[in-house]
């Protein structure tokens, strides 16, 4: 017989399979902060390792933080640094980290680390990686996200998750899985009994998972799905904006919000309400078409707003002085302005957004 199932399995499960092996999943812990607070020092005063990897600056790194956190041998060491490169903190090689991880280090606290958190995860993690091995371009966390957001129903369940973790994810070339290639792994593990072998892995995946802003495991951890507000998410997937990054950034708005005020209000009227709109300065889909990735998504340019504030903004008909007193355009009407003309949005607000209203103001001015 020629037909070899067992063999061409064998090999994508243990060759491919994402390997999310992990020394510490408390992401807000002593341990797994000061592990990496160790090697962002090691880094940034060993710069040659910038250019070129150096197997005796790693020894020596693992040395250091067995000092500090001794284990039974320097395997455990070795995961401990490996996996802030899983998780896309650091980067394989030891070549430097990512952007934020000081930011992640120094946050104020638990839920500010985890919204930091949330985005290097999302768009770097990279569980093939280690520091001897750069598999950074495979997007694994941005792919199995994206099969959640083309499924209908928009949910993944547990047998499927492990599905897109046990396959080689380079093979699906539109960056994610339909449900017939979710329905055909799921028989393959279940051949191979790859959820039995390897559901350390898996349940450190989940681990993370629940780290990301909007996205939502059932209790009992069988199903992945989006946490649902009003008017978001509502049948329609608009595919020229990433959710999850969306939802990032309007968390951290929510979270200034509360910061500042003690809850979420309209930044211009400063009343609490439901419904209020993380309304974008210069919008989302013009920095998208520029390639402006961090301009769409930065939380700096947005305001929250009342929803017939936003109409107005939205559309350049009201925009703010850099002091955030309101300019009103012609097409506003007299009982618009009447009520809203004692209003302004505080210094503390305007001072972060100033650079993204100046474009807002000069579009407002060639309309009005």
């Amino acid at each position: 017989m020629e037909y070899k199932p067992k063999k061409t399995i064998k090999k994508q499960n243990y060759e491919e399979y994402w390997r999310l092996t992990v020394e510490y999943s408390d992401i807000n812990g002593s341990r797994f902060i000061n592990t990496l607070k160790l090697i962002v020092n090691f880094i940034d005063k060993n710069p040659s390792l910038k250019t070129e990897y150096d197997s005796n600056l790693y020894k020596e790194l693992q040395e250091i933080i067995n000092e500090i956190y001794k284990k039974r041998d320097f395997g455990s060491i070795r995961k401990s640094i490996n996996q802030m490169v899983k998780l896309g903190l650091v980067y394989p090689g030891l070549r430097g980290y990512h952007p934020k991880t000081k930011s992640f280090i120094k946050a104020g606290d638990d839920a500010e680390r985890e919204f930091i958190f949330s985005e290097i995860f999302y768009k770097n993690a990279s569980p093939q990686s280690s520091v001897t091995n750069d598999k950074t371009h495979i997007k694994s966390i941005e792919f199995l996200l994206k099969t959640l957001m083309y499924k209908k129903p928009q949910i993944l369940y547990e047998e499927e998750i492990v599905a897109i973790i046990s396959t080689d994810i380079t093979n699906y070339k539109r960056g994610y899985m339909t449900q017939e290639e979710l329905n055909i792994q799921v028989k393959l593990n279940e051949f191979n009994k790859f959820r039995d072998r390897k559901y350390n892995q898996i349940s450190y995946l989940f681990k993370f998972l629940q780290y990301l802003p909007g996205i939502k495991l059932s209790k009992d951890k069988t199903k992945l799905f989006y946490e649902k507000d009003a008017n978001e998410y509502d049948n329609v997937f608009d595919s020229t904006r990433d959710p999850l990054m969306f939802r990032i950034m309007k968390e951290k708005i929510y979270k200034e919000s509360e910061d500042l005020y003690g809850k979420r209000i309209c930044y211009f009227t400063k009343k609490e309400q439901k419904g209020l709109v993380v309304s974008h300065i210069i919008p989302s889909a013009e920095s998208l078409n520029k390639g402006d990735v961090d301009v769409a998504y930065d939380p700096d340019n947005a305001l929250l707003l009342e929803p017939n504030v936003d109409a107005y903004f939205d559309k350049w008909d009201l925009t703010f002085s850099e002091e955030g007193k309101p300019l009103f355009g012609k097409n506003i009407s007299s009982d618009f302005i009447k009520d809203n003309s004692g209003f302004s949005i505080d210094s503390i607000i305007m001072e972060k957004r100033a650079k993204y209203l100046t474009d807002h103001n000069k579009k407002f001015n060639a309309k009005n």
